[in-house]
């Protein structure tokens, strides 16, 4: 499943969990948000489309990574983490656990990304359900312990880990040269004025004859170094802070599947 389609079902099935009315035309969804959750949104319809041609046509929101929408989706889901019971038409009564992710990467540059990963139950090893999905009715079996479900998710978090490496390598790619770029930027300055005051104080030394104003200006121009010396310090602890970065692995929802 692509990106996109991961958040169309999201998006949909969030919807559904409220209990909005939701109608759709021609890849153009309309929703009605229930009075409880219309504060949340800032409105009681939204019309919404998940295809960039669609919303460049007609006067819909298209939902993508970064989208307001999909941010206050996810925010909800990862402060409540709701889990819901699917099954396959051909079910065998195996049963998965399926970890839907929201990987967020921020900092001067932003990347987020939605991941889903599968994992057997019975042998904690990572698995992939292709088939169609419909709502479950079925029974949690014994098989459902805390421990089964702790290690099922560490097992899921390092894959999404592995899933998620060349987005994590790109990220701080990019972070890394928008801070060597300002750094440069921002240091060259200085380095030519420390240069400037150091070549001042040789030309001094030159063309006078005055020993104590020689030293004078020595103990000036020093002073004046190092002070640019500080503020180069105090600059790059200042650019170290604006590219921090933070890596978010965030659980948005669960489905336990009957497979």
């Amino acid at each position: 499943m692509n990106v996109q389609n991961e958040i169309e079902q999201l998006t949909i099935s969030f919807f559904k969990t409220i209990n909005s009315k939701i109608t759709e035309d021609n890849g153009v969804y309309q929703i009605t948000i229930p009075e409880n959750y219309q504060i949340y949104f800032r409105k009681s319809q939204l019309s919404i489309t998940f295809d960039e041609q669609i919303a460049s046509e007609q006067d819909c929101e298209l939902i993508i990574p970064g989208n307001k929408i999909l941010y206050q989706i996810i925010t909800n889901c990862t402060k409540k983490g709701p889990i819901t019971l699917k099954q396959s038409k051909m079910t065998n009564g195996n049963l998965v656990i399926r970890y839907h992710f929201f990987v967020d990467f921020s900092g001067t540059h932003q990347s987020s990304q939605l991941f889903n990963i599968d994992v057997d139950l019975q042998t904690l090893e990572l698995t992939e359900v292709t088939e169609q999905l419909e709502d479950g009715n079925f029974s949690l079996n014994e098989k459902l312990t805390p421990e089964t479900i702790t290690k099922s998710y560490n097992t899921a978090l390092e894959e999404l880990k592995r899933k998620s490496d060349d987005m994590k390598t790109c990220f701080m790619d990019k972070v890394n040269s928008s801070f060597q770029n300002d750094l440069k930027l921002f240091s060259t300055r200085q380095d030519s004025e420390i240069s400037e005051l150091d070549d001042a104080i040789n030309k001094k030394e030159e063309t006078s004859d005055n020993f104590n104003e020689i030293q004078k200006f020595r103990f000036d121009t020093v002073e004046k170094i190092e002070k640019l010396e500080k503020e180069k310090s105090n600059l790059i602890d200042t650019l170290q802070e604006k590219h921090t970065v933070n890596l978010n692995y965030n659980l948005i929802a669960c489905e336990l599947i009957s497979n």
